[in-house]
């Protein structure tokens, strides 16, 4: 199994660091705003067909039959988020 294998969609994980990439075009208020999600946790939501692992930091508000989500969802790389708490092997 390789390095990604011990995280799975569901899994919450720790924001570790985010790559420069992400933050070059952005501007500076929103920068520092993303800087304080690291050493935060979140759910894992997807892992896109490029490996890339997708978080959100927000909230859900729901009105009635709407729902509204303000927050910034994104993607990393591996490197910058580790699993916390990781499940048991399933038995076979």
């Amino acid at each position: 199994m390789g390095a990604d294998a011990d995280i799975r969609v569901g899994d919450r994980v720790r924001l570790l660091g985010l790559p420069d990439w992400l933050l070059n075009n952005l501007p500076e208020s929103e920068q520092v705003e993303m800087r304080s999600f690291i050493g935060r946790t979140a759910l894992l939501d997807e892992i896109d067909k490029y490996g890339y692992f997708w978080i959100g930091f927000g909230t859900t508000e729901e009105h009635g039959d709407e729902a509204r989500y303000s927050g910034h969802s994104f993607c990393v790389p591996r490197e910058f988020i580790e699993i916390v708490n990781p499940r048991k092997a399933d038995p076979d």
